[in-house]
């Protein structure tokens, strides 16, 4: 760990009455520093603000935070940054009735390495076995309520692929354990609709508003099997080639000239 603060102190721990620790009562977002500069900072304190608003989680400065964000991360040449709001501490039951103002976390960690190698080499993906419940309410929004993720997660770390594709409850394909999809069939570019499930993610926004003729869809796995290549996105890993999905070989060539297509677009 890089740095580490909590309200602007800089501190590695907080109160066991925060409701981030008691409920997942709060929203992060996760961004990649290149050069001391936060890749697409205003989205991402775009994505903070819908949350904080949806959530009702009132009183954040966020021109101040977007100021701290960005002195905080000048110093780095590659690193992860991650911010945390949550709703502030209170006591027992579910009330925010009397709770103080919300708590924001910042950390700045090690990029990983291997992402470096994924962008160029591409991976290998398979089908998770755990599906993604239905809630329409907190769908798109990156909340603090993860436990689908874990344990997915989980279940990718007892295989030997580099990521799983998460199918909700309905059999639709809605994203991987931490990035969203796209992919190739007959020269059009698909991606999953995101509206009862799943993380509607910053780089997924970028891909689509550089490419805005890409097709947002419902799709089951056996739309995916029509692929001829296949590509995960996230504000770490930007732009990720899949190699191999559920044992078919995948044209990575045709994801590195798409990154190629859109790299010169602003």
């Amino acid at each position: 760990m890089y740095f580490q603060s909590v309200n602007g102190q800089q501190v590695n721990h907080i109160s066991i009455n925060d409701r981030g620790l008691a409920y997942g009562d709060g929203i992060f977002t996760t961004a990649k520093v290149n050069n001391g500069q936060i890749e697409l900072i205003h989205q991402h304190i775009n994505r903070l603000k819908t949350g904080c608003c949806l959530f009702k989680i009132l009183g954040v400065d966020f021109i101040a935070l977007e100021n701290e964000l960005i002195e905080c991360c000048k110093t780095y040449d590659l690193a992860v940054l991650k911010v945390v709001i949550t709703s502030g501490e209170g006591g027992r039951g579910y009330s925010r009735l009397g709770v103080s103002p919300p708590n924001i976390i910042i950390k700045v960690s090690e990029f990983p390495t291997k992402y470096l190698h994924w962008s160029q080499s591409g991976i290998t993906l398979a089908d998770a076995s755990i599906k993604l419940g239905i809630n329409p309410l907190f769908s798109g929004v990156k909340h603090l309520n993860r436990l689908e993720q874990v344990l997915i997660r989980d279940e990718l770390d007892q295989t030997s692929y580099d990521d799983l594709l998460v199918f909700n409850i309905y059999g639709e394909v809605i994203e991987t354990t931490c990035a969203n999809v796209f992919w190739f069939e007959n020269g059009d570019i698909f991606t999953p609709e995101i509206k009862d499930s799943g993380v509607a993610g910053i780089q997924r926004a970028e891909v689509l508003r550089k490419h805005p003729s890409t097709k947002i869809i419902k799709a089951k796995a056996s739309d995916i099997l029509r692929a001829q290549s296949m590509f995960i996105t996230n504000s770490i890993m930007e732009i990720v080639p899949i190699i191999n999905y559920a044992g078919n070989k995948l044209n990575i060539d045709q994801v590195h000239q798409f990154k190629a297509l859109i790299a010169n677009i602003n």
